[in-house]
């Protein structure tokens, strides 16, 4: 029996136990965030049906947002292992509320809008290759055609991304709205020789879910190294949770983060990190796979995440260390790209206070991606010293230097000098105690 897949969904999207109605958290920040799900089953040949009934829009508190953004409902397909937003990618098909198709985040008119009482049908033919759509029994027309050749052999599955709607599916000829085209089948009804599962883990106790906790200074990799894992293990399916993704949520027309929201970036980051924590408590008591991508340097705290986690099977650090002028690069690198800065001070505290992780903490593994850990413990103490001495030369983190990187762009040419010795702030050259592995020293 097909249903809505919960392994296959953003947390924040509520699946009810029968898999065929979802609903959304929709408060506390979670109304400005997208939400997701695949089906547990999708087609590899034939050409088969499922419904989407819209049950009602959920009241929210969206002052800076249009009506008709604040809530929407978006009905398609898409292959297996891919992104959940639902038409924003290569590998996604839907039709929206507001009366758009999207593919690829292009967005261009189709059908009409539709809301609550309509019953939208989806109508996935590989044989052909297209996606149409249906509105209330009635034929929209072929909405793609010439989709991807990888829906016969990887499947095409049921997919929805909502934004604060409440829904019921369909997937069978016993409970449906509307009857499906001529030629057209319900998807419950496809052989096991077309139907195929939705190749995702799908642990069904703690002792089978992992948790990855990474631990580092911000800018120094920890993002890009769970990005990575996660590409090079899409099967697991890890739930990745931190600022970033809880931003990336918070999508316009497939827009995201700093570039759609200028001016109000500050304020989403304030936003997502209550919408992080929330998200946390949820992780803890669900049978998936996480990775926590956040700096995690300071002991207890660290200590409390990881019991959250004490029921999953394997609770894995992963620990990521580089030298001052890699820091910086990728520092640099990383406030071009997003925009996003972190304090002075608040660097200089985590330096000053970043401890080495230890099994007692709760950990099964810890793993060093960067340096091997017989150098850790060296690194840890250049900044244990570094973070000390920052704090004795600005009176106990109250000096004047406190204040945040300003941003590349304005900032004079006399503050972005270097040199041998490392990045030289304000035009005072600085001493840099540790370099960069292999560095000759002189």
């Amino acid at each position: 029996m097909v249903t809505l897949d919960m392994w296959d969904s953003h947390l924040d999207m509520k699946i009810s136990d029968s898999g065929k109605e979802a609903t959304c958290l929709h408060k506390d920040g979670f109304q400005y965030m997208w939400k997701g799900t695949r089906g547990t089953h999708g087609v590899i040949g034939g050409c088969y049906y499922y419904e989407v009934k819209i049950i009602k829009n959920l009241n929210v508190d969206m002052p800076d947002t249009a009506p008709k953004n604040q809530n929407i409902c978006r009905v398609g397909c898409s292959l297996p292992l891919s992104p959940l937003f639902l038409g924003d990618t290569a590998e996604s098909w839907g039709w929206g509320g507001t009366g758009k198709k999207s593919h690829n985040s292009e967005f261009d008119d189709f059908g009409a809008q539709f809301g609550p009482g309509d019953v939208i049908g989806c109508i996935m033919d590989v044989d052909n290759l297209t996606v149409s759509f249906t509105k209330n029994g009635r034929f929209q027309g072929i909405a793609f055609s010439g989709i991807s050749q990888a829906a016969r052999t990887q499947g095409l599955f049921p997919h929805i991304l909502l934004k604060n709607v409440e829904v019921q599916t369909n997937f069978s000829r016993l409970n449906s709205w509307f009857a499906p085209p001529a030629g057209c089948f319900f998807i419950d009804e496809a052989t096991s020789h077309f139907l195929t599962d939705n190749p995702i883990d799908h642990p069904r106790r703690m002792e089978e879910a992992e948790m990855i906790l990474m631990i580092g200074l911000p800018a120094c990799g920890k993002t890009y190294w769970a990005l990575k894992h996660m590409e090079e293990n899409p099967r697991k399916n890890y739930c990745l949770l931190g600022t970033n993704t809880v931003i990336d949520q918070m999508k316009v027309s497939g827009l995201v983060r700093k570039g759609n929201y200028a001016e109000r970036w500050q304020e989403l980051i304030t936003m997502a990190t209550p919408v992080f924590n929330r998200l946390c408590e949820i992780a803890g008591q669900t049978t998936r796979h996480f990775i926590l991508d956040q700096t995690n340097v300071f002991p207890k705290a660290r200590a409390r995440k990881v019991q959250e986690y004490k029921k999953f099977g394997q609770c894995r650090g992963v620990v990521i260390l580089n030298d001052n002028d890699t820091l910086q690069e990728r520092t640099e690198k990383r406030e071009k790209e997003e925009g996003k800065f972190v304090p002075l001070d608040a660097v200089m505290g985590m330096k000053q206070n970043f401890t080495k992780p230890h099994m007692d903490e709760g950990f099964t593994h810890i793993d060093y991606v960067e340096i091997p850990e017989m150098d850790a413990k060296r690194m840890i103490k250049e900044y244990n010293d570094e973070g000390w001495d920052y704090k004795r030369r600005n009176g106990g983190g109250q000096g004047a230097k406190n204040r945040p990187n300003k941003p590349l762009d304005q900032r004079d040419i006399k503050e972005l000098k270097f040199d041998r010795l490392g990045f030289n702030e304000g035009g005072e050259r600085k001493r840099v105690r540790s370099r960069s592995p292999g560095r000759a020293r002189r």
